[in-house]
């Protein structure tokens, strides 16, 4: 009998107790790992012993269902691919205990950065924020042991913007407290409408009150006469407005101008959006 038949015999066996059994081209692809050589292959070969490990042995039969060639590389090569996978769909399990948890998470991250900036003068850096241990307590109560590392794949700062308590541009250091921060105190006094829907209406405001009047409106009336769709105050007083400033401008919703407010980038961009929404179609 030739060592090829041998080999073959050989993966035969190993594989007589798995989904390959009876599979030729299966046999035939463990065959060229366990002899490379009879095939005037240049790479080592796979021991027979490594199908008695179960991660190895699994690992092989997904190369096999691939339609590859198990070898030693190709193995490790798996391997490490399986464990970066399985280690990123945890922390995306873990991402989403963390959105669970997520006005906790805000409130400690407002709270901290809006201590940074009165300290400071400029906003802390990602890193910063996540390394804190008020934070690093938190994750481990509402979420779990994670790696140092790992912290920023759980999208912490991202949800807890998406969620009004802070905000941030891409400029370095600009992250700071958001609308939910800033109107928390004041509890139904003011508007409790989404962030993008605070940004809008301050921006529609300012654009119609420069439009009527050839003039951007004093903080004062934008605290006054800003009403959300259910008639309640969007600020609880001008004291209230000037401190929603930072995030305001911080995530372009309003723009200063000789210190005055006007309809920053981002702003002119939802109501543009929103006129042609409202637009008749053609035809």
């Amino acid at each position: 009998m030739s060592t090829v038949q041998s080999c073959d015999d050989i993966a035969t066996a190993l594989l007589s107790h798995t989904e390959f059994a009876g599979d030729p081209a299966a046999a035939g692809l463990l065959s060229r790992a366990i002899s490379p050589q009879d095939f005037a292959l240049n790479r080592a070969s796979l021991p027979v012993s490594a199908a008695a490990d179960p991660r190895t042995a699994a690992t092989i039969l997904e190369l096999l269902e691939r339609g590859q060639v198990p070898t030693m590389a190709a193995i490790r090569t798996l391997i490490v691919q399986n464990e970066v996978r399985a280690e990123a769909e945890r922390i995306e399990r873990l991402g989403r205990r963390a959105q669970r948890s997520i006005d906790e998470f805000g409130r400690v991250l407002a709270t901290m950065t809006h201590e940074y900036w009165a300290e400071h003068g400029i906003g802390p850096t990602r890193r910063d924020i996540l390394q804190a241990e008020p934070m690093q307590e938190l994750i481990r109560e509402q979420v779990g042991d994670i790696a140092p590392g790992a912290v920023k794949h759980l999208w912490v700062i991202e949800r807890a913007q998406r969620a009004g308590w802070i905000a941030f541009n891409p400029l370095p250091r600009s992250l700071c407290a958001g609308r939910r921060f800033h109107s928390a105190k004041f509890g139904n006094r003011v508007s409790q409408r989404p962030v993008n829907a605070i940004g809008t209406m301050v921006a529609g405001f300012l654009q119609e009150y420069q439009s009527e009047h050839d003039r951007p409106p004093r903080w004062s009336v934008l605290a006054h006469d800003l009403r959300d769709d259910r008639g309640r105050r969007v600020f609880n007083d001008t004291a209230d407005t000037r401190a929603q400033q930072q995030w305001l401008v911080t995530a372009e919703w309003l723009a200063l101008c000789d210190d005055l407010p006007v309809p920053g980038p981002r702003g002119l961009r939802a109501l543009t959006r929103k006129t042609k929404r409202r637009s008749p179609g053609l035809g």
